[in-house]
């Protein structure tokens, strides 16, 4: 359980994991930065939660990522000192090699893993952190270490949260700061919805069946973030901890 002055900023935090990870966490007492585009739908979310005075809406688009360690600092200033961070947001672009643009790669990019750097560094700005075993999950991807087609870049953004998590663990240690890296397997989220092209019944069932667990729901995803974050991980770091039901293997 937490406090109220256990509190921890959430990306992505309107939709998906992120949004799982937010109701948790507010179910468990602590007060979340919820941050999101759109203000309407953090609002919505804020309304939804059994404790909506612990959750604070904070709208920010994570595709210009310039000052966004700035921008954490004053977070911490307004709320106070932050004691996790989960980095959920990304998106998803289908992209085959041929329909691929250097801009639409460099937009990938900044949202997928610039922003999160530059999130990174202000945390762990010592006026940013508690700096008792303070936490960071990233939300990387299983197609990071598998190969998908017309995903390349998305891959690619994935494989580079995993190799900077590994890099920053031991620089950020001697701060009190664990920093650790989760790649879900194919879960049900909106990104589903959004690619019904993509991920139709068909689709959807050739992965049920190809995973040996079948394929996840966004608590089984939910539930190793909470563990990451918690005291119980506090002998964790530098980690790419694979959720996947079993399809990787």
């Amino acid at each position: 359980m937490y406090s109220k002055q256990d509190i921890f900023l959430v990306t992505g935090g309107t939709s998906g994991i992120g949004k799982g990870v937010v109701s948790q966490l507010n179910n468990l007492g602590a007060s979340v930065i919820v941050v999101g585009r759109d203000i309407l739908k953090l609002q919505s979310i804020k309304k939804e939660m059994k404790l909506p005075e612990n959750i604070f809406c904070e709208e920010q688009d994570l595709a210009k990522s310039d000052n966004l360690d700035k921008w954490i600092l004053e977070l911490s200033r307004k709320y106070g000192k932050l004691k996790g961070l989960v980095l959920s947001a990304g998106i998803l672009e289908i992209l085959p090699l041929n329909a691929n643009t250097l801009e639409k790669s460099k937009n990938l990019f900044e949202i997928n893993y610039f922003s999160g750097m530059q999130l990174i560094k202000g945390f762990c700005d010592k006026r940013v952190n508690t700096g008792d075993n303070s936490s960071i999950v990233w939300v990387s991807s299983i197609a990071s270490i598998r190969g998908y087609g017309s995903i390349s870049t998305y891959s690619a953004s994935k494989g580079a949260i995993n190799s900077a998590v590994k890099s920053l663990a031991p620089e950020i240690a001697k701060s009190n700061i664990r920093i650790n890296a989760l790649l879900p397997g194919f879960v049900k989220t909106e990104m589903i919805d959004k690619h019904k092209d993509v991920y139709n019944d068909e689709f959807i069932n050739m992965m049920e069946e190809s995973y040996p667990l079948g394929i996840g729901e966004i608590d089984d995803v939910v539930k190793p973030i909470l563990f990451l974050l918690s005291d119980d991980a506090r002998w964790i770091t530098g980690t790419n901890m694979v959720v996947d039901g079993g399809g990787s293997i």
